[in-house]
């Protein structure tokens, strides 16, 4: 903070001497000013959002091994109980198909222990 108040006053008296100075002496040390704030560096950003939203993305920015490996550890998470459930779907589809086809006996449709008789398996039928 001290360098701020110094840069300041040495402004100051740097804007006081400029009124005193020629015409054309006063013009060039404007445009050596210009010139030199123009190579100054500045901080750019990218375009960012306000309040919490600034806070996460600053944090991703600074921390992206972690983010990265827990998004890529949700990622496989999500991954894996979408193709659980895509075989969960399978097995149900095939149980619908069956039960509208129709090589299904009637006594499957009244029978009170229908999982029984979906677990039993039709070859030991044919072996009789």
């Amino acid at each position: 903070m001290n360098e701020e108040k110094f840069a300041r006053q040495m402004l100051a008296v740097l804007d006081r001497g400029n009124a005193d100075l020629p015409a054309p002496v006063a013009e060039r040390l404007h445009a050596a000013r210009r010139q030199a704030l123009e190579h100054q560096r500045q901080e750019v950003r990218l375009l960012s959002v306000a309040g919490v939203g600034r806070g996460l993305t600053d944090f991703v920015l600074t921390h992206r091994g972690p983010v990265a490996t827990a998004f890529l550890l949700l990622a496989l998470i999500l991954g894996s109980e979408l193709w659980q459930d895509g075989g969960r779907a399978q097995e149900l589809e095939e149980t619908d198909s069956a039960l509208l086809s129709d090589d299904l006996p009637i006594d499957a449709y009244l029978d009170g222990d229908f999982a029984r008789w979906l677990k039993h398996d039709p070859a030991d039928d044919s072996s009789r």
